[in-house]
């Protein structure tokens, strides 16, 4: 695994590069890093090559104080693709970095052979069925409060990233001590809570862009999972309602925490997906 650095849209971000063959773009959510995607380096590593950021506000990457829109966020994945001379790729995305890689999807449809969403929450839709992802979860509309967030967490990082990895967990013990010590460890860089929370400061913003893109059927092979104990269905019925093309479902005995659940199953799953809608050419 290669560690780098791209300046990109304004910002200097830090990322991992691992394996060769097709590329995959992976966008983490909160309160990950590249970190959560090591486990599928690992598994398919040998057949596909990987770029994995740390987001804009996350880790070891730049936290400004603007710029958390899906929009603005994918215009920093595509220069970090122009950087890697990616012209060709996969998007692979978790939690709330499935905003933007939606965003990517739409804005980079000629260059983007799949779009992979795990457990990602959909703001702005409107289909039978919907429920907002807020009316559901009571972390999303605290977190939105970002200072209120600030004064009640900072101190307590560790503490409270457990609770998230534990409780939102089908299985408790699934993210091991060591990586929850590793993201508690990041979420106490100066500014990373601050930044960080800005991914939740922007749901509104989140939800109108997703509305005004998925106005448009998007046209990407698109696959969504969620968890049992977690989304349910929420993440295919929401692709389904989004993309021309979408296949998915509900992961049983699984929370939230998807690659470390149920590493085999999502790992079979990716691979045989990325090879259905494999590069004709050289990416």
């Amino acid at each position: 695994m290669k560690h780098d650095r791209a300046e990109t849209n304004g910002v200097r971000l830090h990322y991992v590069t691992a394996g060769s063959g097709p590329i995959v773009l992976c966008l983490h959510g909160w309160p990950e890093t590249h970190r959560e995607y090591l486990v599928i380096m690992e598994r398919l590593g040998h057949k596909y090559r990987f770029i994995a950021p740390d987001l804009r506000g996350f880790a070891d990457s730049e936290k400004p104080f603007s710029g958390y829109e899906p929009k603005t966020i994918a215009a920093d994945m595509l220069g970090l693709l122009d950087a890697e001379k990616a012209e060709r790729f996969h998007v692979l995305s978790h939690d709330l970095g499935g905003p933007s890689a939606v965003a990517l999807a739409y804005m980079a449809t000629g260059r983007a052979l799949s779009l992979a969403t795990i457990e990602t929450p959909f703001f702005g839709l409107d289909y039978p069925g919907y429920v907002d992802p807020r009316v559901s979860y009571w972390h999303l509309g605290m977190h939105m409060n970002m200072d209120i967030t600030r004064f009640l967490v900072e101190g307590r990082e560790e503490e409270y990233l457990r609770h998230f990895f534990r409780d939102f967990a089908y299985d408790p013990t699934a993210v091991p001590e060591s990586e929850i010590q590793a993201y508690a460890t990041q979420m106490r860089q100066p500014g990373n809570l601050r930044a960080s929370l800005n991914l939740y400061g922007f749901i509104p913003q989140m939800a109108e862009q997703t509305k005004e893109l998925a106005a448009e059927k998007l046209t990407v092979p698109m696959m969504a999972w969620g968890g049992r104990s977690s989304f349910g269905s929420h993440c295919i019925d929401s692709a389904k309602a989004i993309a021309t093309t979408a296949q998915g479902g509900v992961i049983e005995r699984c929370g939230h925490w998807v690659f470390q659940e149920r590493t085999d199953f999502i790992c079979d799953e990716l691979d045989r997906f990325w090879t259905a809608n494999a590069p004709t050419g050289a990416g």
